[in-house]
């Protein structure tokens, strides 16, 4: 309409540099990953996610900044009144006549002015001749060129930003008797209500002003503010997703649904260059990944169908994933036959079968799982550095077969894995969602061979992101789910692997994100200060779950990569923390303390994250100490380049298949390690 206005710019980039904030208002530890929060059923519960999204949500619409703007553009154009006004503002002729009128009425020594406003539920009524308003609704605030108070800059959108400016200038409301300002936000934000020192009381009221209605008609009917406060929450939480994903894509590069997680695609790509150039250490890998290809070319498909009918889950659908708690026995052989008998929990103790390939594990759905995942893992990472087609036939044939395949496919939950006999209708439990732990890598794999869409074609690809769309419903939704996010031990961090990696794969970029800055808090409550992982180090064999755990918080550290989030720079660097209190080539310390015999510590394991703490944690090199308890002198040396340490670990380590490829410092030198063995302390 030939109106003049100013653009403020907003900038990606500057963006990008402004973080969540986990720890402005907890009022239960890590309360993000709380039964409370997800149920909502904390008092003020809006709050907390406000709290987290204050720096972003202030960056993205800072109302008062704007206002601010505003009336320094109205007096650098010597305005004599400035309305620093909300955008959806209206002014009906006869309010507009009646505004001016007032104005033109005030003295001089009157710096400010207030518009009484009401709110339309229809926006087609204020156009009517004969409107007559209802000025129930927060005012608007008009300044004169000479008047020296501003809005209070730190104040977000939707936290009273104007209401705090009306109150400084003396105008009652409703918002008198409003709660006050928590504590984290008197402490982070303040101070509040600063005097006005050129403000003469009373502040006048000028004309009227109407506020358009914002199309949600449930919102705009009087008695409904709290219901706009959370939807407005909810829809910035939308927003500030959407902006976190277009950072992804349009500043690092990131494909939705598409982009390798684990193995950075780069770095795979240079691998298969530098293995076709004959690199000695590339090709000696390689070749280790195609005989075991050529392996998996005789093997599976595997199916939930596969397992004996007499061993199937209390649904009596084949269909259903099922799996024993491992660490649960019959009180007595007899009872082992009895569906209704109790079983009892015996921690570090495996019941027969639920072992990894051990005798009786086929009477169960895990080593099945386990089987086509690490195969079609070899098979696609096999294909991709030899373009050989057999290998991305077979890897999308046992991806047909596990999902999509009407007479093999896999029910998408896990509410039969870990079933404890005898408890709870024999459901399983929430300990049982760790055994699709290593989805992560299984989902780069399926991405290796539906480039092109010749392996698994459209329909076919658009069919597993639905199943994987509904499993992370299931996860999110179920009460299992819901109990495993809560966990606050290694089950609750291998939950944020799988959901971050499932979210991504099904193109939801936002979700990722969300589970990769919300995996922070959780940090803080996992591990202290001083790097102990405490709920690991009581567990009987916590030698064991101190490399579990640690190692999944690098495998998660190495996903968030691919959107430019660094987990080692966080919190402190309490990652590198954990890193020197766990790995005892690092710290001088006993081994933890258990009734079991944890003789069986296999050195190797400490390899991937030794090269964790040598690119990430440069304050730990040269500290290499060897307690006394350490097992097998002659295995100590490491290799010096990540192409050299071992291609695969146990499946239980946490450790992906051939991790050392598509790794984009797999020739880093572990420096801090000599030639010679390191000196033995006592």
């Amino acid at each position: 309409h030939g109106q003049n206005y100013t653009i403020i710019p907003f900038n990606l980039s500057e963006y990008e540099k402004v973080s969540y904030n986990y720890t402005y208002y907890q009022p239960i530890k890590d309360v993000v990953h709380t039964k409370e929060y997800l149920d909502k059923a904390l008092k003020g519960y809006q709050h907390i996610d406000e709290a987290i999204y204050q720096d972003k949500n202030l960056f993205v619409t800072n109302q008062n900044a704007a206002r601010n703007s505003m009336i320094d553009i109205g007096v650098s154009t010597g305005e004599d009144w400035i309305l620093p006004w909300d955008g959806n503002c209206f002014l009906h002729p006869n309010a507009y006549e009646a505004l001016y009128a007032h104005l033109q009425e005030i003295p001089e020594s009157k710096k400010y002015a207030y518009t009484p406003m009401n709110r339309a539920q229809y926006n087609e009524d204020v156009l009517t001749d004969g409107y007559q308003p209802n000025l129930i609704e927060e005012p608007q605030v008009i300044l004169r060129h000479s008047a020296k108070a501003r809005f209070h800059p730190l104040l977000r959108y939707g936290r009273r930003n104007k209401v705090e400016f009306l109150q400084r200038l003396k105008i009652k409301g409703p918002w008198d008797r409003w709660s006050p300002y928590l504590q984290w936000e008197k402490e982070n934000l303040g101070p509040f209500f600063k005097p006005i020192v050129d403000l003469d009381e009373p502040t006048p009221k000028v004309g009227w002003v109407t506020r358009l209605s914002s199309g949600q008609q449930h919102l705009e009917k009087k008695g409904t503010i709290h219901e706009r406060g959370i939807s407005r929450s909810e829809s910035m939480k939308s927003l500030l997703g959407k902006l976190d994903a277009r950072v992804a894509v349009e500043l690092h590069g990131f494909k939705p649904g598409r982009t390798l997680l684990y193995f950075q695609s780069s770095a795979l790509s240079q691998d298969r260059q530098l293995y076709e150039q004959g690199n000695i250490s590339v090709k000696k890998i390689v070749d280790e990944l195609l005989i075991l290809a050529d392996k998996a070319l005789r093997y599976g498909p595997w199916s939930v169908m596969d397992k004996p009918d007499h061993s199937i889950a209390a649904s009596g659908d084949k269909h259903d994933y099922f799996h024993l708690s491992p660490y649960y026995w019959p009180p007595s052989k007899e009872a082992a036959k009895n569906p209704t008998s109790v079983w009892k929990r015996r921690d570090g103790k495996r019941y027969p079968g639920t072992n990894m390939h051990e005798p009786g594990s086929n009477n169960f759905d895990r080593t099945r799982l386990s089987d086509m995942q690490y195969n079609t893992t070899i098979l696609s990472l096999a294909y991709f550095m030899t373009g050989k087609e057999e290998y991305a036939q077979v890897a999308a044939r046992n991806i047909r077969t596990w999902f999509l395949a009407p007479e093999s496919r896999m029910n998408p939950h896990m509410n039969y894995a870990q079933v404890v006999n005898g408890k709870n209708s024999n459901l399983g439990q929430s300990f049982g969602i760790i055994e699709t732990k290593d989805f992560y890598f299984f989902l780069d794999a399926v991405h290796l061979i539906e480039e092109g869409n010749v392996f698994l074609n459209k329909t076919e690809s658009s069919n597993l992101r639905s199943w994987f769309r509904e499993y992370l419903n299931w996860l999110e939704t179920s009460t299992l789910g819901k109990q495993e996010y809560t966990t606050n031990n290694n089950h609750g961090l291998f939950y944020d692997i799988q959901a971050t990696s499932i979210a991504s794969f099904t193109n939801d970029t936002a979700k990722m994100i969300r589970y990769i800055e919300s995996s922070t808090s959780r940090m803080s409550s996992q591990i202290a200060n001083n790097g102990a992982m405490i709920e690991e180090l009581r567990r009987p064999t916590c030698e064991h779950y101190q490399m579990f755990t640690l190692q999944g918080w690098s495998t998660l550290a190495r996903i968030a990569r691919s959107v430019n989030r660094d987990l080692w720079l966080r919190n402190n660097r309490l990652l590198c923390n954990a890193t020197r209190f766990t790995i005892p080539f690092l710290k001088k310390r006993n081994i933890c303390k258990s009734k079991v015999n944890q003789s069986d510590v296999n050195v190797e394991r400490w390899l991937p994250l030794l090269l964790d703490a040598e690119y990430q944690c440069p304050e730990l090199r040269k500290q290499n100490i060897w307690p006394e308890w350490f097992p097998t002198l002659d295995q100590v040396q490491p290799p010096l380049i990540a192409y050299d340490m071992p291609i695969m670990f146990n499946t239980h380590d946490g450790v992906a298949p051939f991790w050392n490829l598509g790794l984009d410092r797999a020739n880093y030198t572990l420096s801090s390690f000599t030639k010679t063995v390191p000196h033995k302390e006592k």
